[in-house]
């Protein structure tokens, strides 16, 4: 995503502080614009708006979680799909700030 915006706007990646770094968490990614090791970084807004950060929305994104067919039916399961469904887990969500929850704890088998 990032590469396709540069190449848009003509930006070559060797001018932006930071691009050949990469971090596992959106949270590290805003820790590294915050603390300016970098220039910029992909991640979502919750992580920027913790960061107190500047957000440019470049795309949506859905998360989804893989669940095994087999464990679906499971106690565990069951709880956890009830939980992240509940009304408690999305408005936590959407304090957190850019999240759809709209489709949270639909199931789609494949």
């Amino acid at each position: 995503m990032l590469d396709y915006n540069l190449n848009k706007l003509n930006i070559n990646n060797e001018n932006i502080l930071g691009y050949f770094r990469e971090e596992f968490t959106h949270l590290a990614v805003a820790a590294q614009v915050a603390s300016g090791d970098v220039d910029v970084g992909l991640g979502v807004y919750s992580a920027a708006k913790m960061m107190n950060l500047d957000f440019i929305p470049v795309c949506n994104e859905e998360y989804d979680i893989a669940i095994p067919e087999e464990y679906i039916e499971t106690n565990i399961i069951k709880e956890f799909i009830e939980t992240i469904k509940s009304n408690e887990f999305k408005n936590e969500l959407k304090k957190l700030g850019g999240y759809d929850c709209s489709k949270t704890g639909e199931i789609i088998y494949l």
